[in-house]
């Protein structure tokens, strides 16, 4: 989407992408993890994880590897699409960083989320 992200508002999102949001915060992995397709797409710092046991490792792995903080500062929503932009602040190489989270949805699950610059 090239849309101008407007300011976060979570009511204005499809629930499963808040959810989803919500459980990676507050480190609750089996929530986040049962918010996918079963043949769900994660593409994440160059890697691809297809499928619930792939995309379970990569949760747990992911909220573990360091620690941080997010900042959901805008979004994007148009159809099966909605776009959460945030910002990582933690210990990591680097410190800060401003991610897009794109997510794709079939039947209010995620079918693919994409996690980029």
């Amino acid at each position: 989407m090239s849309q101008t992200p407007t300011e976060y508002d979570a009511a204005a999102l499809p629930s499963a992408v808040t959810a989803y949001l919500d459980a990676r915060d507050a480190k609750r992995h089996a929530d986040a993890s049962a918010l996918f397709t079963p043949d769900a797409v994660v593409v994440d710092d160059g890697s691809t994880y297809q499928g619930a046991d792939a995309i379970s490792s990569w949760i747990a792995n992911t909220s573990t590897e360091f620690e941080y903080t997010v900042t959901r500062i805008g979004q994007v929503v148009e159809g099966s699409r909605a776009e959460v932009l945030v910002r990582l602040d933690g210990n990591f190489p680097g410190g800060t960083v401003v991610l897009w989270n794109r997510f794709d949805l079939a039947d209010g699950a995620i079918r693919a989320l994409t996690i980029e610059p």
